[in-house]
């Protein structure tokens, strides 16, 4: 079957453990915390705990002999494959055993893939014998929800806006996200409290001293402006990291504006809508929002999401360029389309 994330630590912790999990998904620092926790909670030792990381091709026929192995002086033992990219040999052969697991072995499989695809036997035999389990980036909210939890476990109080300012600078990986968390906290010293200040300073040289100006520039369609920002952060970074922090920046000041039309239009309060959406020190945000129809911002997120998709399925795209071309269209009003 396929299970959330979140449910994998109470079935463990109430001593359930299946013949197999296969982790999906983009979130690799997530994707690696469960693989700590289960580990600790399997109390495996050296005798009952096997961990595999190079070809799958040539180690499969050991990795499958050490899941049919009883454990030794326990009752359960842990094979962990930590290679994503299992080639069709070793797949088919790891799909043949998941037929008829081991009943004292769990089988641990990682892949890189954002979901299981259909017609993969593996996913197919995992999800039959065990769980499949997809770790997708987390949402803004939860990203900031999440930034705000560790923060407290550090003794420290975040401020909503410095937790959403890093969250639209860094995105939601929370590999990226724990890291610059520790710089915030490390920057905060003695403080106790996180604001905006101590994000700012402890993103890094190449962020922008305001965390909003391109969400300020792409939501007020001001081409030469956004271009310009966008030419200075790439100065010393990966294109990469500039234009997938740009698209998701630029994917939640238009759901913002929509968010905030369709609320004014339910008769909310304009500073209610700010405390909701998390709108900080933007004065001109709903001036912003009422020069553009919903009909168009919907197309721009289709747009948002379409590019993104389309860099991360097609190697051969050039992030900078697509970009580029997406800014200009976005900051081309309709009746130019």
């Amino acid at each position: 079957m396929q299970i959330a994330p979140h449910a994998l630590d109470a079935e463990w912790k109430a001593g359930k453990f299946r013949p197999v999990y296969y982790l999906f998904g983009e979130e690799s620092a997530s994707k690696a915390d469960a693989v700590l926790r289960l580990k600790a909670l399997f109390k495996a030792d050296d005798f009952n705990l096997c961990e595999f990381s190079g070809d799958p091709n040539s180690e499969y026929p050991t990795i499958l002999s050490e899941a049919m192995t009883l454990p030794v002086f326990s009752d359960k033992r842990l094979v962990i494959v930590r290679n994503p990219k299992i080639p069709a040999e070793a797949r088919a052969a790891l799909a043949e055993y998941l037929k008829a697991p081991s009943t004292t072995t769990t089988l641990v499989l990682l892949s890189e893939d954002r979901r299981p695809d259909k017609k993969d036997a593996l996913a197919n035999a995992a999800e039959a014998a065990g769980a499949v389990v997809v770790f997708s980036p987390m949402t803004e909210d939860e990203a900031v929800e999440r930034l705000i939890a560790e923060a407290r476990k550090a003794g420290k109080t975040m401020a909503p806006e410095a937790a959403t300012a890093l969250v639209e600078e860094a995105g939601g990986d929370w590999g990226i996200l724990s890291g610059e968390l520790e710089k915030a906290i490390l920057f905060a010293g003695k403080e106790t409290a996180i604001g905006l200040e101590a994000v700012s300073a402890s993103l890094g040289h190449h962020q922008a001293a305001d965390p909003w100006a391109f969400e300020r520039l792409i939501s007020s369609r001001d081409l030469k402006a956004s271009l310009n920002y966008l030419e200075d952060a790439y100065e010393g970074v990966k294109p990469e990291e500039v234009v997938f922090r740009s698209l998701s920046q630029a994917r939640a000041a238009y759901l913002k504006q929509l968010k905030a039309k369709r609320m004014l239009k339910a008769g909310l309060a304009p500073r209610d809508i700010e405390m909701k959406l998390r709108i900080f020190y933007d004065r001109d945000f709903f001036v912003r929002a009422q020069r553009v129809s919903e009909e168009r911002l919907r197309r721009d997120l289709r747009r948002l999401l379409e590019t993104e998709t389309d860099l991360k399925s097609k190697a051969w795209l050039d992030p900078k360029v697509e970009l580029t071309g997406l800014v200009v269209e976005l900051c081309t009003p309709t009746s130019r389309l």
